[in-house]
């Protein structure tokens, strides 16, 4: 089968996230089982290409115009291909008008909150209330697979019915040593883009309000962007902040964890929360979508409130239960265990070859 997956963001961008990692691990798979994959993403910087890839990646546009070149792409050469898998992050391209019944839409999250927290209020009113629901409805005769249920659940209060629900995988599981516990104060983790959706200063004013009871703890935050400056600024007590990290480091801070925070305002799935089960780390996360279905409340983690002092809350009550939070790590481990990119990767394919 021929395919062709199209994205706004080139899988070496910077701002390259789960959605991004998503797809490429699909075109990896598929490519390995004999499939020919094509990948149509904006062009990147010379400086963030890493490498050649096991399937074609093909340049087009910018990050704005990639939307109006894709689809100008598929009218010239649209033929080729047997199956066209757009992957949306609030923006669709809606390749089903140009190829019909050969496109699908692998739909991660609609933004609706973000828009109020990363853009004035104008802007944020505008897109909220007025260009998502637009964009969403022009989705209603496609055919859409969802991350996540709080993904497909947005999608079908404006009349789009996603066919499946198939969450991403996770490349922790099955390949990390078992979590061990520091003989140092309690460790804690925050990982994720330093801007403003994902909320990592909840987290830092989370771990400032728990350090009352616990003034030995320590918080290592992982990630990089525009909030990183203003972060640091804030100076508290015992707080990291690491930028990005390889693999290897990330890993060794998950291993030395007792718990990790996640107050994201919202997520398509919440891959963080994965990557810290398969680790068998219990996460305290805000109960928004995504984290919902990633998290399984009071077995692999907490939901709590979204805001910094329920967090504090319940990360501190967290601490002091021992015997919870090896219980929680034990079930993370198996909860993680099912997200295999293998498992994604049929399931995807189960439903483009079934059409």
């Amino acid at each position: 089968m021929k395919l062709l997956i199209v994205n706004w963001k080139h899988p070496s961008d910077p701002d390259a996230g789960g959605a991004e990692r998503y797809l490429a691990r699909l075109a990896e798979l598929w490519s390995s089982q004999g499939q020919v994959v094509t990948m149509l993403v904006p062009r990147p910087a010379a400086s963030n290409s890493d490498g050649p890839r096991p399937f074609e990646i093909i340049g087009a546009g910018s990050r704005r115009s990639v939307f109006r070149d894709a689809l100008r792409f598929l009218k010239q050469h649209g033929d080729r291909y047997d199956r066209v898998l757009e992957s949306v992050s609030t923006r669709p391209f809606f390749t089903h008008r140009v190829v019909g019944d050969r496109a699908f839409a692998l739909y991660h999250q609609m933004a609706i909150d973000v828009w109020n927290i990363e853009f004035s209020f104008a802007v944020g009113l505008v897109g909220r209330y007025l260009v998502e629901p637009h964009w969403v409805r022009g989705m209603r005769g496609a055919r859409v697979i969802a991350v996540s249920r709080s993904t497909k659940d947005d999608l079908q209060r404006y009349g789009v019915n996603a066919i499946e629900v198939i969450p991403p995988g996770c490349d922790a599981v099955g390949k990390s040593p078992p979590h061990h516990q520091s003989s140092a104060g309690p460790r804690l983790l925050f990982m994720g883009r330093l801007v403003r959706q994902k909320r990592a200063a909840d987290a830092i004013e989370a771990f400032r309000l728990l350090q009352e009871t616990w003034p030995d703890a320590t918080l290592d935050v992982i990630g990089d962007g525009y909030l990183r400056r203003s972060l640091e600024a804030r100076r508290v007590a015992n707080v990291a902040i690491h930028g990005f990290v390889s693999e290897e480091d990330k890993d060794r801070l998950l291993m030395d964890a007792d718990l990790v925070l996640i107050p994201a305002t919202r997520e398509g799935w919440g891959i963080t929360a994965i990557e810290a089960a398969a680790h068998g780390v219990p996460v305290v996360a805000y109960d928004v979508g995504g984290l919902r279905d990633s998290v399984a409340d009071g077995k692999t983690g907490l939901l709590c409130r979204p805001d910094p002092v329920a967090m504090g809350q319940a990360a501190s009550g967290l601490l002091g239960n021992a015997e919870e939070r090896r219980s929680m790590a034990s079930a993370a481990v198996a909860w993680a265990a099912q997200f295999t990119w293998e498992r994604a990767a049929r399931a995807v394919m189960r439903v483009l070859a079934g059409a």
